[in-house]
């Protein structure tokens, strides 16, 4: 991508975010950086931005003449984080509604102020309601709100009775409504693809889940799988990509044979972790051999009953080493929290970045990239966003400290920058 000059360098006056973007230049200097393609962070470095574009990147170099220069000595700036996997609709525990949409939500306020605050800049809800979740997106798009950007599919596709119609939902006819598609036979299932695609989703989520919750609720069925395929194929006319909420290899492999894209979660029990483990290796091969990339989201297996502020991110484990075995498989992996209750935003990324690392032995640099850089493919924005070089919309997260020694100081916020607009300030 093309990078305009440095001429407006020496228009830039002030140093508040109220100056026209377009005039306005910074150097970020003397940060550790990691850019989030992998490789090691590069010690004293510049990051120079123009209006919402990065424009350099790396170790030393001029500072454009008339640049604010902003000294981020003792700190380390990354890309902006992606969470890719949210429902922006949750509600908190004991609430009397099911699932929401924006009129229970306050527009989502909450999970749109704690991603920002937690240095997530994009997510991606794949399962929220249609029309609420088009427009947030859309608002935030042009301003008009506050939040990370969003990639959403609206509604899930799943089966009348399963999960999460007849579990987390408890057949609430609202949540149905809005943030479902229940098709009963494959020309409903490619009609309703069109609807939706349509009306504008960015992409396709499909479940298929056996989950009971105690009580009862839910009736372990699945979609049936001539319906995944006319899903699939409904999708890929419309040029959307199929993420499938996955619980085991055998689906999996078929999901992965039918033409879906993306799979999410890999692995969820209520009983423990996996007798068997290597009862994965083939899929993960599969998985390795087309590019599939897994989103793990780890943390929802994870039961945390104390207040999120108390919790020791260093102590979580999930009880498993499948995505250790994943990784070690070649398999690509992105991250995403599964936020729904509206504290768990943020905070949820942060902890499956902490488990990748720390529980997973993902190395940190890798684990990063897999939540900015991979993340920004899994959103379909790798075009603008995932990496800190030259022509990248300026999403930018300082953190004191060195995450690529410590993950768990990413928790460390100091400065979070999107498209060049300062969004959290800790520095004063």
């Amino acid at each position: 991508m093309a990078v305009a000059p440095l001429a407006l360098a020496a228009a830039c006056t002030g140093s508040d975010d109220s100056a026209p973007a377009a005039t306005r230049v910074r150097a970020f200097t003397g940060a550790r950086l990691i850019d989030g393609r992998g490789g090691p962070a590069i010690e004293n470095a510049t990051v120079v931005v123009s209006g919402d574009r990065i424009v350099s990147a790396g170790a030393g170099g001029p500072t454009p003449t008339g640049a604010e220069v902003v000294n981020l000595g003792g700190t380390t700036i990354l890309p902006g984080l992606i969470d890719a996997h949210v429902h922006l609709g949750g509600l908190k525990s004991g609430s009397s509604a099911a699932f929401g949409g924006r009129g229970l939500t306050d527009d989502y306020a909450e999970p749109r102020t704690r991603s920002l605050d937690y240095g997530v800049t994009s997510v991606r809800s794949l399962g929220d309601f249609l029309d609420d979740s088009l427009a947030v997106r859309d608002e935030i798009a042009r301003g008009a709100l506050p939040g990370p950007r969003i990639v959403t599919s609206g509604p899930s596709f799943q089966i009348k009775g399963g999960h999460p119609n007849g579990t987390v939902w408890a057949n609430d006819s609202t949540a149905a409504a809005q943030a479902a598609r229940m098709p009963t036979t494959t020309d409903e299932a490619t009609r309703m693809v069109d609807d939706i695609a349509g009306k504008g989703v960015d992409v396709i989520k499909v479940i298929m889940s056996s989950i009971v919750m105690p009580g009862g609720k839910g009736n372990g069925q699945k979609l049936p799988w001539d319906t995944v395929a006319a899903l699939v194929a409904a999708a890929h006319r419309n040029k959307l990509k199929v993420s499938a909420h996955i619980e085991n290899p055998d689906d999996a492999t078929r999901a992965i044979d039918l033409g879906v894209d993306q799979i999410e979660h890999m692995y969820i029990s209520r009983s423990g972790p996996p007798a068997d483990e290597s009862s994965y290796d083939s899929a993960f091969a599969l998985m390795a051999d087309k590019g599939t990339i897994v989103t793990p989201t780890m943390i929802v297996n994870v039961g945390t009953t104390e207040p999120l502020a108390q919790v020791d991110l260093r102590t979580l484990t999930v009880g498993h080493t499948l995505v250790k075995r994943a990784y070690d498989h070649g398999v690509r992996l992105g991250v995403g929290s599964d936020a729904h209750e509206p504290d768990r935003h943020g905070w949820g990324l942060l902890a499956e970045l902490v488990m990748l690392v720390n529980d997973q032995q993902v190395p940190a640099l890798r684990a990063i990239e897999a939540a900015t850089k991979t993340n920004s493919e899994v959103l379909g924005l790798s075009d603008r966003l995932g990496t800190v070089e030259a022509g990248k919309l300026a999403d930018l997260l300082v953190v004191s400290g060195n995450p690529a020694e410590r993950i768990t100081d990413l928790a460390n916020v100091r400065l979070v920058i999107q498209g060049g607009k300062t969004v959290v300030d800790k520095m004063r």
